[in-house]
């Protein structure tokens, strides 16, 4: 540790320059569901029993929200926490393995790099930069497991590392024969496996029962459509924009929507890609570790890259682990080249423009995440043909007043995705705020139709019917919002508000006083039982 201490603070330093401008950043996209609206954010027991085998993301919540309340300063620390854990156990791996030299070449690279800046900077996105400390500890201590202490780290680390994210590490138990395939010996060490296959099997039962639940998810929140994709066809378009990712990261994005190209485009990318495996392959017999790195690249990736449409084609959060299998190949190709005396002022200048050009993108890109408004319109930029990207640059444009605007993104985003229920809703409420009544009847019909769980187009429907003082339809949808979401206190006021209107004053009553039975200081149901009893 003294000897590696000024690397760990150069380190140090290129993190805290590079991600210092997204401390404050706001909470985004998913971190607003299961963070900022989650009533039991403040529940440990509840954090614990509703992911008995993932709790340890819902407890560094349960932390952060212990230590500063809604402080996203908090919450995004422990991401860069892990983060500055990664880039450290890369510099011990690698120093192990081969040099300082290369060490601190691929470290420094992962530091900065922007491809990795999405699993930083976004909280939600902080699970892949935490399983991924927490399995390359299991692999640090695999291969340093000379003594039994280190071995059963390992096991406890890989362990941790599917307690983090129990599907991304599921295929990287093969990295442990793989290790002493390449490096040790398999056929003496192999019962040193076994441990982290019976973990992988033991969760992968657990992720198939849970695949159901994700696929509904994925189909009422997301519109994904169900079916089969054509593995020939995703496979080199994931590679070949991954690699476009690590080695020209310009088009970032958190919705990599285009993913369409010609027959030429294609038949590039599929050649790459054919080329990549051909070459690892090669290597097998000519250069064991690009064998080795290549087939990390490919193993991390392997749990996103299926038919099933479980996952998306490409997302730079998943490139967080790939990633170091290509650094690795690369920083072991610019070290053979710093060798050369001829070249070796050269690969400094080169690595240090490398490093600077990395850190400004990355910089960067932590501007586009700092707000809700900054990450939509740099979104919308890059990713024209995402249905995602539109409807949320028309809630952009809504909270700017300009509701033709907003009315445009709304329609864009329903026809790129004629079955998104949220993009008609959000229509819907710009028609309301339009008085454009009709038409918003219209679209929240369409929403439910498309998305029967949305019970705010059912309750804002109950708005609408209640306006023209049609009661039994206000009622009907109120109940229909009441069924999907039971524990909205504001449905059931609505709802008596409702009977109040019918002039049914004993259910009146009845909800005024439920509501006040969950929340005695509520003055809209005092309101409305004084109202109730006269």
């Amino acid at each position: 540790m003294k000897k590696n201490l000024p690397i760990f603070i150069f380190l140090l330093f290129l993190i805290l320059v590079t991600y210092s401008n997204a401390l404050n950043n706001a909470f985004l996209s998913d971190d607003l569901a299961e963070i900022v609206n989650n009533p039991n954010i403040g529940n440990l027991g509840n954090a614990i029993s509703t992911h008995p085998f993932g709790f340890i993301r819902p407890v560094l919540y349960w932390i952060s929200f212990q230590i500063g309340g809604l402080n996203q300063i908090i919450f995004r620390s422990s991401n860069l926490f892990f983060h500055l854990g990664v880039t450290l156990i890369i510099f011990l791996t690698f120093q192990k393995l081969y040099s300082k030299k290369l060490a601190l070449i691929v470290s420094s690279i992962f530091a900065v790099h922007p491809a990795a800046s999405e699993a930083v900077v976004w909280i939600s996105g902080g699970m892949y930069a935490q399983y991924v400390f927490f399995f390359l500890a299991s692999f640090y201590f695999f291969i340093s497991s000379k003594k039994q202490s280190s071995y059963l780290l390992s096991i406890i680390f890989y362990l941790l590392s599917l307690m983090s994210h129990p599907q991304a590490p599921l295929s990287l138990f093969l990295i442990f024969p793989l290790w002493e395939f390449s490096f040790g010996n398999l056929k003496k060490n192999w019962f040193k496996t076994i441990p982290f296959v019976i973990i992988a099997i033991t969760y992968l039962i657990i992720s198939l029962g849970a695949l159901p639940e994700r696929a509904t998810v994925l189909q009422s929140t997301h519109y994904q459509e169900a079916g089969v994709d054509n593995m020939f066809v995703i496979v080199p378009i994931a590679i070949s924009s991954y690699f476009e990712l690590i080695f020209f990261p310009k088009t970032l994005t958190l919705y990599h929507s285009e993913l369409a190209f010609g027959q030429i485009n294609f038949g590039l990318r599929a050649l790459i890609t054919i080329l990549f495996f051909g070459t690892i392959l090669y290597c097998f017999k000519k250069n064991r570790y690009i064998f080795f790195w290549g087939s990390l690249f490919i193993l991390a990736l392997a749990p996103t890259l299926t038919p099933f449409r479980l996952n998306w084609i490409v997302a730079e959060r998943y490139l967080y682990l790939p990633m170091i299998g290509i650094l690795a190949i690369f920083g072991l190709l610019l070290e053979q080249i710093s060798h050369h005396i001829k070249y070796k002022k050269l690969t400094y200048i080169l690595f240090a423009l490398l490093l600077t050009t990395l850190s400004i993108r990355t910089i960067n890109r932590n501007i586009e995440w700092k707000n809700e408004d900054n990450l939509w319109i740099a979104t919308g930029k890059t990713s024209p043909s995402s249905p995602n990207a539109h409807n949320n640059l028309g809630d952009v444009y809504g909270r700017w007043g300009d509701k033709q605007k907003a009315l445009s993104e709304f329609q864009r985003a329903i026809a790129l995705k004629p079955n998104y229920g949220d993009a008609y809703h959000n229509l819907a409420n710009t028609y309301m705020e339009l008085k454009q009544l009709d038409k918003a009847l219209e679209n929240y019909e369409n929403a439910i139709k498309f998305n029967p769980g949305l019970w705010q187009s059912y309750q804002n429907i109950a708005a609408l019917y209640f306006q023209d003082k049609q009661y039994d339809k206000a009622l009907e949808n109120i109940q229909k919002a009441i069924q999907i979401n039971p524990k909205n206190i504001n449905l059931y006021n609505n709802l008596g508000i409702i009977y109040l209107s019918m002039n049914d004053k004993t259910k009146a009553k009845e909800v005024f006083t439920l509501v006040l039975s969950a929340d005695p200081q509520n003055q809209f149901a005092n309101a409305g039982l004084f109202e109730a009893k006269k």
